[in-house]
């Protein structure tokens, strides 16, 4: 009797394993990020219209093949599998150039399908999310004085960055970033150590001094103006990261503010209303940025003034830097200086910059320039759309 019902026991979980296995094998595992080229036919479901005047655009590509004109001609650009030489990129966009001023309407579309390779940048949820970022305007002190007491610091001469891709390919575009300490290369300081242990002060040096809060969104969004006592205005763009994880501080404060008033905005008013919990707030993320004083800009991480509405962030280590895209999502509509709705939007960008929360395909943070609506559009920005990866076939370069 033992036997038989052993037996039967076995059985059954043989038959639930055998039945929970076979579920698991039918369960569809999420997506990876990923870039997908179009086929002709998805090319034509899109018109390819864009909503903005080309001025802008054209000022954001003219700076791309500034770029390109400037590298060595060793250097690779690979969209999928085929790769593009700096000369290629830059007659590329030369070539999307004159597209624009030679056709108008259905025939610039027409043309746009027939010169161009077209990919989707498409995130775990196959779709793209995007953000915003702005150029923002701080009060500072060239000295501490009262509330401006954070020092916005230069990159350090001990700082040191290194590209694993020297060392494999496996590790291209990988970098690490780091310091000396004796034969060793160790973790550089992070932002507690250089904020409240002020681990950096004989090591640093500060370009000016500004208020905590107001620091730590600057270095967000990677570049601003900081307006002196003397009204003269100081540009000042990003150098370098501490190279710890950036991680965003609203998932802190996610019980404290709903998801649908999460707002660059919203997380300032609360750090103010409650400076108690600023520290342990803003410990969340380990990441440090330094900033160096420039005359233009403010400047993408290829080094060419950022185009309002135009240049875009994304991932660096996957998407060419300068190149084509093409953004479908919503943006705000304002009235009375109020964001009152959303509308979509359409039009070609260019990838000129890239961040720490920017990685992966679909991801995209696009630059609104300064100004209070460029602050609230940045702000308020976490849509989801489409991005299109754009370069020119090879027969026409």
């Amino acid at each position: 009797m033992k036997k038989g019902y052993h037996s039967a026991k076995f059985s059954l979980l043989l038959c639930l394993t055998l039945f929970i296995t076979n579920c698991t094998l039918f369960v569809k595992p999420p997506a990876k990020p990923r870039l997908e080229k179009l086929t002709v036919r998805e090319t034509r479901s899109h018109e390819w219209q864009d909503d903005l005047n080309f001025k802008g655009l054209e000022e954001a590509v003219a700076q791309s093949i500034k770029y390109y004109n400037k590298l060595p001609s060793d250097r690779e650009f690979y969209y999928g599998e085929v790769k593009y030489s700096p000369r290629e990129m830059a007659a590329s966009m030369e070539l999307f150039l004159m597209t624009l001023k030679n056709y108008h309407g259905k025939e610039r579309a027409q043309q746009l399908r027939s010169r161009f390779l077209f990919f989707e940048s498409r995130n775990s949820e196959g779709e793209g999310f995007f953000t915003g970022y702005y150029e923002p305007l701080l009060e500072g002190r060239l000295a501490p004085e009262d509330n401006f007491t954070s020092p916005l610091y230069q990159k350090p001469d001990d700082l040191i960055e290194v590209n694993l891709g020297q060392f494999s390919d496996k590790w291209k575009n990988e970098q690490i970033v780091g310091r000396l300490k004796g034969k060793s290369l160790i973790p550089y300081d992070s932002r507690d150590e250089i904020v409240y242990k002020d681990s950096l002060r004989d090591r640093a040096r500060p370009l000016a001094y500004v208020k905590e809060i107001e620091l730590f969104f600057l270095q967000i969004q990677g570049s601003g103006l900081i307006r002196l006592p003397d009204s003269r205005i100081m540009r000042v763009n990003y150098a370098g990261r501490n190279g710890h994880p950036y991680r965003a501080i609203g998932a802190v404060l996610k019980d404290k503010i709903p998801p649908e008033r999460m707002s660059l905005q919203a997380l300032k008013q609360y750090l103010y209303a409650h400076p108690d919990e600023v520290k342990s707030i803003l410990s969340y993320n380990q990441s440090y940025t330094f900033f160096r004083e420039t005359d233009v800009g403010p400047l993408g991480n290829i080094e060419v003034p950022l185009t309002p509405d135009r240049s875009i962030a994304m991932d660096r280590k996957i998407v060419p830097g300068g190149g084509l895209a093409y953004i479908e999502t919503e943006l705000p509509v304002f009235e009375n200086g109020q964001i009152t709705g959303w509308k979509p939007a359409g039009r070609f960008t260019v990838v000129q910059d890239t961040g720490g929360a920017i990685r992966d395909h679909g991801r995209v943070d696009i630059f609104f320039g300064n100004g209070e609506k460029a602050e609230l559009s940045a702000g308020h920005m976490k849509q989801k759309g489409r991005v299109f990866i754009i370069v020119a076939h090879k027969d026409f370069l």
